[in-house]
């Protein structure tokens, strides 16, 4: 097949949700490199309306919505997951037919969650690459109704390439696909990014400390909580705000764990509407999740000059080691969590090269013309 030239490329990306979420985020920064780098025409298959669409069209891309549902879900049973398969198969044989009349050059689906897009694609018999952004099972629980590795597999036979968010991730994918066809791409990270840099609050023996995500078992905070009450028994006056929506009693059990400590010592909120805000009133940022594919939060970070506080799991790990942006510590290890605050409280300019360590990393590895340039490359390889 002869290649195309990218001012010409047609483009069809395939979103999981219609959420403002972390990976739904990074599809719209990916669209936006395509259209506004490459000249490239990219449409967005939504499985619903939601607020994704609006910022799509100001990127220059075209959301439209056909219906369907995931093989992966949380807390559903096996059978009502796979009853879910069944109007999929509409929504595969409307999107194939959709294709065949759009007749763009690839289809990439973002996210292992969804798998409509790519039936399509090979119905459509238009190549298809797959953004591989989650473990799925290690780190939100999914149940997927043909199980992880059966999963796997078919996303190898349904894909020319397959791109994912770190190297962490894509030694677990390389498990169960033919090898050599795994790619690592990180994002590009830009949204709500584009303001002036503003210094830490720095006081001393007394750092900020933020954990910005959802709060869920998976995600750690509770890991920050312990810690800043172990710092506050050593007459350290860390301040932690755990920000972020409650899913299950999770938000519960961490009141619970704040009983007792003194006011102003963790104070939990909600989702905000500005989380680079939140960033720029801290000191330094944790990452506490027990396995994170990527770790969008930690690049955010250092993009604010912060430095980070990262478990030693998952892709999020190697941001940290690689940019030299902040320590590691053990997953569930709130003593060692303590320590790694302590330290950067205790030497506030070893936390400012740390910060500046990672501002410089991040601003060579995560930019839009960087992830485009990643993506198109998939993209070349997998229409060979």
């Amino acid at each position: 097949m002869t290649s195309t030239p990218d001012a010409a490329m047609r483009i069809v990306l395939v979103s999981h949700s219609a959420r403002l979420g972390g990976a739904e985020l990074c599809l719209l920064e990916l669209a936006e490199g395509l259209v506004r780098g490459h000249g490239a025409e990219v449409d967005v298959v939504l499985p619903a309306p939601g607020p994704l669409a609006a910022p799509l069209i100001a990127a220059g891309a075209r959301p439209r919505v056909v219906r369907n549902y995931g093989w992966a879900t949380a807390n559903v049973p096996r059978p009502a997951a796979m009853a879910l398969m069944a109007p999929n198969a509409v929504a595969i044989v409307r999107l194939a037919a959709w294709l065949r009349r759009r007749r763009p050059h690839v289809v990439a689906t973002n996210s292992i969650i969804n798998p409509a897009g790519a039936y399509a694609a090979r119905l459509a018999g238009v190549p298809h690459v797959w953004l591989v952004n989650e473990y799925g099972d290690l780190d939100h629980g999914y149940r997927f109704a043909l199980g992880v590795e059966r999963t796997l597999r078919r996303v190898d036979r349904l894909s020319g390439r397959i791109v994912t968010c770190s190297r962490a991730l894509a030694r677990r994918v390389g498990e169960h696909v033919a090898d050599g066809k795994v790619e690592v791409a990180y994002y590009a990270v830009t949204t709500g990014l584009d303001r002036p840099l503003l210094p830490a609050p720095g006081e001393a023996l007394a750092p900020r400390v933020l954990i910005l995500g959802r709060k869920h078992p998976g995600k750690g905070q509770i890991d920050a909580i312990r810690a800043v009450a172990r710092l506050r028994e050593r007459g350290c006056a860390a301040k932690l705000r755990a920000v972020g929506e409650s899913q299950g009693t999770y938000g519960l059990e961490l009141e619970r764990e704040c009983a007792g400590l003194a006011a102003g010592a963790v104070t939990l909120v909600p989702r905000v509407a500005d989380a680079v805000a939140e960033i720029d009133a801290c000191d330094v940022l944790l990452l506490c999740s027990r396995c994170e594919a990527f770790g969008r939060v930690v690049v955010e970070a250092m993009k604010r000059s912060r430095p980070v506080v990262v478990t030693d799991a998952g892709g999020a790990r190697e941001l940290a080691v690689d940019s030299g942006g902040g320590p590691l510590y053990p997953p569930g290890d709130d003593a060692a969590l303590a320590d790694a605050i302590e330290r950067l409280g205790r030497d506030p300019a070893a936390a400012r090269r740390m910060g500046e360590s990672g501002l410089a990393w991040a601003g060579r590895h995560c930019t839009l013309a960087g992830y485009a340039d990643s993506f198109l490359g998939a993209v070349r390889r997998a229409r060979g």
